[in-house]
């Protein structure tokens, strides 16, 4: 049986050969095979119906069938018996590989990617939108990307053209929001000549939503649905909003014209006036940075530049929309002089202390802020200053040196080398140094704050320890202590204090010194570290509370500028309302005096050091300058 198929097989091929030889176009006409063409130009598939009877089978046509023998890798007919699953013998089937398929598939493709891609313009940008819902987002989520250059990214374009935008949209799943219908209105957009070139010039959000404004003004947007011809807008519409927008864009096309021809005329008397400023007919713009080559020339320049707004400079400020500012640089100059004031006395030891620089800082902010340029800037002692201080009393005492006397030749060497400086215009050189050195003397000073703070709480805590009982056994007070019962002590620093024999120390005479010292008092040291803590959170968050959504703008700002002020008046009003504990105060004289009056005065003698001395703070005033 099998014998007689093959050999039936064999005569249907050699019929085939000589029809198609003698007989091709009729041949083409007559075929009831369905051939299609794959990757190899020689590989045809053949479809051939199994129920055909013997007289259709001859005269059906294959190609190439001479090539077919001995290559595995093409398609080649086969009895259905040889083929397993089929239960007919004379069916044929055709033995179709899937990987020949799948290349054929993918040859399409990138046969008619090409095709696109030669319709697309040389230098021409795509536009990468994706949408999608995910689960571990709230809300939607939007990024709109421009890259510096076109790339090319092969996983999203479908044709290899380079991305230069990407429009990124996610959120969850259960938002009432379609984001397929948003993608889409976004691949319009990019579509739109108009839109993609301000998309190409945007600097932020509000380009792109001027654009999309723009686009809608100009377009008819009906939204998905079944529209029946009624429900269209009508012809003359139509007509009459496309004129309208034809008109806008030519008046707005004609301002357009209207400002270029205004800079070109204003370029045009710019440059006819040019030989006039070189010539120094006219008023050249004088540029700060830059040396004049004469003595004190920068100097002079602010002089000249800074006169005629000097009145305005007084009365542009007085009015009620600076007093906010005065009264928040008030609080700023003050609060600083105070805390670097009390540091100062602690490390001097009241040589120079709160007196003394309140003083300073008034006077010389007066003098600054009346005739310099910056009358903004604030004027002060800071950290680094402070340093300094300290480094130098050390040195002082080391060397038996008046800290004062050397302090002030540091001064007059500072006066000399800024006149120095400005007649040679080395204030010129300021645009050499960047941001970063600012921010780090910021940083210094801020280091400076925390440290001290911490400083004090651990002094606090060494002179007032944590007790586990403060309530001692009772004792006899010794006779000598009678006298203090019920009575004023002026020796120890008028103090009211009413000794009780029952709750009393073991030792008469430790009791006596620990209220002159203020040591061991109980309290303390957890007070102060609450009136601490609490000053700092109060201060961080109306600073915080800024930028929040409650209340109105200016009570935010109000809240947000003067946190600090309003942090330090509410705990020390918290200390004022607890007198039973004891907390250390800064100590301020009444009146214009010295912060020790029996130590110093306001006049500071020059002379009783060595005459080396004098020269030689020219080297520490070199530093303080630097500061």
């Amino acid at each position: 049986m099998g014998g007689e198929i093959q050999q039936q097989l064999h005569q249907q091929q050699q019929l085939a050969i000589q029809q198609h030889l003698l007989n091709v176009e009729n041949a083409k006409k007559r075929r009831s095979v369905c051939e299609t063409l794959s990757a190899p130009p020689t590989s045809i598939s053949l479809c051939i119906d199994g129920n055909s009877d013997a007289n259709n089978r001859r005269h059906s046509t294959m190609s190439y069938l001479g090539n077919l023998a001995g290559d595995d890798k093409r398609p080649r007919i086969m009895p259905a018996a040889e083929i397993g699953g089929s239960k007919r013998s004379n069916d044929l089937k055709i033995d179709m590989r899937d990987d020949l398929y799948s290349s054929s598939q993918e040859n399409l493709q990138k046969l008619q990617n090409d095709t696109i891609l030669k319709r697309i313009p040389v230098g021409a940008e795509a536009t990468t939108v994706l949408v999608g819902a995910v689960d571990f987002l709230q809300q939607p989520t939007i990024a709109f990307v421009r890259l510096a250059e076109g790339v090319l990214m092969p996983t999203l374009t479908e044709v290899a053209v380079p991305v230069r935008f990407m429009f990124i949209l996610m959120g969850p799943p259960t938002l009432d929001l379609d984001y397929h219908e948003v993608g889409r209105s976004i691949a319009t957009l990019m579509a739109n000549e108009p839109f993609h070139a301000i998309a190409y010039k945007a600097d932020d959000r509000k380009d792109l939503l001027s654009a999309i404004n723009e686009f809608l003004d100009d377009s008819i947007v009906l939204p998905p649905g079944n529209w029946e011809r009624q429900d269209l807008l009508p012809f003359e519409e139509l007509k009459a909003k496309k004129d309208w927008i034809r008109s806008r864009k030519r008046k707005a096309l004609e301002v357009q014209n209207e400002l270029k021809e205004k800079i070109k005329e204003e370029a045009k008397i710019i440059i006819e006036k040019k030989p006039e400023l070189e010539s120094g007919d006219g008023k050249k713009k004088i540029n700060p940075l830059e040396k004049t080559h004469k003595w004190w020339g920068g100097l002079r320049n602010d002089l000249k530049r800074r006169l005629p707004m000097y009145k305005s400079d007084i009365t542009d400020g007085l009015n009620s929309q600076t007093l906010a500012a005065t009264i928040f640089m008030y609080f700023a100059c003050l609060s600083t002089a105070i805390t670097f004031g009390g540091l100062a006395s602690e490390k001097t030891g009241n040589l120079i202390g709160i007196s003394e620089t309140l003083l300073s800082t008034a006077l010389c902010g007066i003098i600054f802020h009346t005739i310099s340029g910056q009358p903004l800037g604030i004027i002060g002692t800071t950290g680094p200053l402070l340093l300094f201080d300290e480094a130098l009393i050390n040195f002082c005492r080391e060397n038996n040196l008046p800290f004062l006397t050397i302090r002030a030749y540091i001064g007059v060497w500072l006066a000399v080398i800024a006149t120095t400086l400005s007649a040679f215009e080395c204030s010129v050189y300021v645009r050499l140094f960047t941001r970063f050195t600012q921010e780090i003397f910021s940083a210094l000073i801020t280091l400076i704050y925390i440290y001290e703070t911490l400083m004090k709480l651990v002094s606090v805590y060494k002179k007032n320890p944590l007790l586990a009982n403060y309530n001692f056994p009772p004792t006899t007070l010794a006779p000598q202590l009678q006298s203090f019962e019920n009575t004023t002590m002026d020796s120890l620093g008028n103090v009211t204090a009413e000794v009780s024999v029952t709750n009393a120390t073991s030792s008469p005479i430790s009791l006596v010194s620990n209220i002159v010292s203020h040591t061991n008092m109980p309290n303390t040291a957890l007070f102060c570290t609450i009136l601490t803590l609490g000053t700092f959170t109060i201060a961080y968050y109306l600073k915080l509370f800024r930028n929040s959504h409650f209340l109105g703008r200016n009570a935010r700002r109000a809240l947000g500028d003067f946190g600090v002020p309003i942090a330090i008046a509410i705990f020390v009003l918290i200390d004022y309302l607890i007198p039973e504990v004891y907390t250390d105060k800064l100590s301020v004289p009444e009146g214009i005096s010295p912060s020790d009056p029996e130590v110093r005065g306001w006049l500071v003698p020059l002379g009783g050091m060595p005459v080396w001395a004098p020269f030689a703070c020219g080297i520490p005033a070199i530093l303080v300058y630097i500061l």
